[in-house]
């Protein structure tokens, strides 16, 4: 196959059903699945959100049903945001990258791949999936940074929890103080949790993945001295996994020098595959405007929201 075969830049879009399996394939596949987080489809508006816990079930034996218990309603809500994605890029940021990657394919008897194609599958998706999970996490609807704009679209899960769940101050971390911090918040959360007369098998400490290659230093030189056994009185390690009083350290794309400890299925992403305007859809602005350039227009939505927030804990620099 010739090499110029494949130097093609015909428009692409995505809409319809083609939008929604694609939606849908990424949204569960995001590493927030992964980490037990509660996946809530077909959020079209504001609504109740549940728990869906077992509550008492024995009571003492009488002839006649009784029936026992009560369902508990939450007053926590989840509203889902209509967001977008609106870019132009010249070609030549990424045309030579582009050539190179699809002359190897080719030159090993592989098919390339368009450019629109190569662009939204090696470089947009990935993109846009790790800002959807940074606005689960650290949206703010009073957000007003002049970079990274795309967090003020709702409140994620740390506004949320600093409005309604139970903060603890905290400083930046460091391989120092990175443990006590730590250790800290999950104390605070076990105090939280026998209050409320819970159990705390789902609760995970969720932190920044910088954060937590800060806490592995400090236990590698907690550890350093250590001639007998790399392992610490309340660190454990399970392959790649950490774990600190029994809970899992998640890494995940919630702000530096914040702990969340919290029980992973109370924190819910929401979202609307069926009704929702879902689009992908990239221009080539040289048969309309003579630019060097294309443009990317995407549709898409987002809730957040926790169940309960008073069972968590959250630490940060205030």
């Amino acid at each position: 196959m010739a090499i110029s075969n494949f130097i093609e830049t015909s428009g692409l879009t995505y809409c319809g059903d083609d939008a929604k399996e694609i939606f849908s394939k990424e949204i569960y596949n995001l590493d927030l699945r992964g980490y037990g987080i509660t996946l809530m489809d077909g959020v079209k508006g504001k609504m109740k959100i549940y728990n869906g816990e077992v509550g008492d079930v024995w009571q003492a034996y009488s002839c006649p049903f009784s029936p026992n218990g009560e369902v508990v309603l939450s007053e926590d809500y989840i509203e889902p945001a209509a967001i977008k994605v609106n870019l132009e890029n010249c070609y030549d940021e990424f045309w030579n990258t582009y050539l190179v990657e699809q002359t190897s394919i080719t030159l090993n008897g592989g098919i390339p791949q368009t450019f629109f194609e190569w662009f939204f599958n090696d470089k947009l998706i990935k993109k846009m999936d790790k800002e959807y999970q940074e606005i689960f996490w650290k949206g703010d609807s009073t957000y007003t940074g002049t970079t990274k704009a795309y967090l003020k679209v709702t409140d994620g899960i740390e506004a949320i929890l600093k409005a309604n769940g139970n903060t603890v101050s905290g400083s930046s971390l460091t391989v120092d103080n990175i443990e006590s911090q730590i250790e800290g918040a999950i104390a605070s959360a076990m105090s939280v949790a026998a209050s409320a007369e819970t159990e705390i098998d789902d609760y995970k400490i969720f932190m920044n993945k910088n954060d937590i290659r800060t806490l592995t230093v400090a236990l590698g030189k907690d550890c350093s001295c250590n001639s007998t056994n790399a392992v610490f009185a309340n660190y454990t390690k399970e392959g790649e996994k950490l774990f600190v009083y029994g809970l899992e350290v998640v890494p995940c794309e919630c702000s530096r020098n914040t702990i969340i400890v919290a029980p992973a299925r109370n924190l819910v992403l929401g979202f609307d595959t069926f009704d929702s305007h879902l689009e992908y859809r990239i221009i080539d602005m040289r048969e309309t405007t003579g630019d060097n350039a294309f443009r990317v227009i995407a549709l898409s939505n987002i809730a957040v929201g926790v169940v309960y927030p008073q069972l968590a804990v959250i630490s940060y620099v205030a």
